[in-house]
């Protein structure tokens, strides 16, 4: 070169350094450019018996060199930052998906002392509903790949004993991971802080500093690794840029940890005088509280059934597990021949689902003029509750039914599918009232789409909320979709036994005896809807 020359001497008996003589001014894209290109021609000499962790080295030390010189002369060149945290992000996604899919099959999960997580499956089919996921794992799926979620507990299970509340918290930091890269996230995890603070609670496992300290490292190690194998083998230029924003998230976590865990004592001494102060209050107002938020709650559940000369009848089953609850329906009356009939399931149950059950009930009144356009409806509601349901978020399925015509219009914002089927005919044809929308509450400026059915005499519509098929038996048993499907469509020789009180007689007795408890794990809500 007769401007430049590059040279490589050495810097002590173990270390070289690369020098620079050079005449003019050059940046440094120019030079790294230079640098590449040198060691591209050295490479094409090199025999091809160079081993293949050699020829790796190389090319990842031209793809920082090339980096290098991005970032100096222009930061955004060759580089779609958005596109790799998106990427970031579905891996994480996926990764999770298959995890929580691995934990429902009954395969082994981490390793035989890792606690049952049956009694939290639960949160776990929330969580995947909340990743868009409403199914369970297909039967014969192959399941023995370690995930990376796996590998990282079973690493930070050398070091911790888990219970089931540890298990949660944990998936939390997990979630927080997989939400930083990606603006499209719930509103509970949109601020660091919040999520910090929850795990930190005293209500949770008492997960402390140091323990989610090495939690975080572990997985953004564990990451990293994963990383290496799945984008570094084929793109080093990606994998250093993935890394890079790996590491920037995972430190604004660890300094989000520092300046919550500094102010958190203080807090939590703070909480725990005002709670000693206020118990025995609490105690003495509870009892009433209770009686009086059971009375409005019985006043919100309004239906408007119809009559005995109308070509259509409801019948509801409503079984809240303590006297308030998480599940919500009405139905009203349009006009003579219209109704809307909406039916939703508050994330939990009992006191905390029921203390926004009159922000749902509020939503639904005020948007009265789209009764009878089920996709604007949801969406409506959807943009007024986001941002107010705190930790929970709400499932919902809304039908407007016009008996005159026998058209059915419905919505379904990630509750659970319900059923049209003839009950008169020998052979059950179903139809599914699948989710088309996310959850209410937690994504903002969501659309839901609307779907239309045909109706035709002896129709009978089932719509139901997860307290249902949900049930366990006492060997931890889930009912199942499928198999409570078989029970709505079951046809008993006596005609009084198939009409619809009978039938929601039927499955309030059949759910007692495959629980073995008169008591529900949770609220338990279903309407029928025959055409005549």
């Amino acid at each position: 070169m007769s401007e430049s020359r590059i040279r490589i001497k050495p810097k002590s008996s173990s270390r070289f350094s690369i020098h620079r003589g050079f005449r003019g001014e050059k940046n440094l894209k120019d030079l790294s450019n230079e640098i590449i290109q040198s060691i591209q021609k050295a490479i094409a000499e090199i025999p091809e018996s160079m081993s293949e962790d050699l020829r790796f080295e190389v090319e990842m030390f031209l793809s920082k060199v090339k980096l290098l010189g991005w970032k100096k002369s222009d930061p955004q060149a060759g580089i779609d930052r958005l596109e790799i945290r998106q990427n970031l992000f579905l891996i994480l996604r996926e990764d999770m998906v298959y995890s929580l899919q691995k934990i429902f099959s009954g395969s082994e999960f981490v390793n035989d002392s890792f606690p049952d997580l049956s009694p939290i499956h639960r949160e776990i089919l929330a969580i995947l509903k909340e990743l868009g996921n409403y199914h369970h794992p297909h039967p014969g799926r192959d399941y023995s790949r370690i995930s990376l979620m796996e590998s990282w507990f079973q690493g930070l299970s050398k070091t911790w004993t888990f219970n089931l509340q540890r298990v949660v918290d944990t998936f939390q930091i997990y979630r927080w991971k997989l939400y930083s890269f990606t603006p499209e996230r719930p509103f509970t995890y949109q601020n660091p802080e919040q999520v910090v603070q929850r795990i930190l609670s005293p209500e949770s496992s008492g997960l402390n500093f140091s323990e989610i300290y090495e939690a975080e490292v572990s997985l953004r190690k564990n990451f990293q690794f994963f990383l290496l194998r799945k984008i570094g083998a084929e793109n080093r230029l990606k994998y250093l840029i993935s890394t890079e924003i790996l590491g920037l998230e995972s430190d604004s976590l660890i300094q989000t940890l520092h300046a919550v865990i500094s102010s958190r004592f203080e807090q939590l001494l703070s909480t725990r005088q005002l709670e000693h102060e206020n118990v025995l209050k609490e105690k003495l107002d509870l009892e009433k509280e209770f009686r009086q938020a059971e009375k409005i709650q019985k006043k919100s559940l309004r239906a408007d059934l119809p009559g005995p000369e109308e070509k259509v009848r409801i019948e509801i089953l409503y079984k809240p597990v303590l006297p308030v609850g998480g599940d919500f329906y009405t139905v009203r009356r349009i006009s003579g021949t219209e109704y809307g009939i909406f039916i939703a399931d508050i994330s939990g149950h009992g006191i905390g689902a029921a203390l926004f059950f009159n922000t749902l009930k509020s939503s639904f009144e005020k948007n009265q003029a789209y009764w009878e356009r089920p996709g604007k409806l949801l969406r409506k509601i959807n943009d007024e509750v986001y941002g107010k349901l705190n930790d929970n978020f709400i499932t919902g399925i809304y039908l407007y039914l016009n008996v005159k015509k026998k058209i059915l219009k419905y919505a379904n914002a990630g509750h659970n599918k319900g059923i049209i089927f003839n009950h008169k005919e020998e052979r059950n044809k179903l139809r599914f009232l699948a989710p088309g929308g996310k959850v209410l509450g937690i994504f903002p400026k969501m659309e839901y789409k609307e779907r239309e059915f045909k109706l035709k005499e002896e129709d009978r519509i089932a719509i139901f909320t997860d307290g249902i098929p949900e049930t366990h038996s006492p060997e931890q048993l889930m009912l199942g979709d499928r198999e409570f499907y078989r029970w709505l469509i079951a046809k008993k020789a006596n005609e009084e036994e198939n009409q619809p009180l009978a039938v929601i007689e039927r499955i309030e007795r059949d759910l007692n005896l495959f629980r073995g408890n008169p008591k529900a794990e949770d609220d338990i809500c279903l309407i029928l809807i025959d055409i005549l």
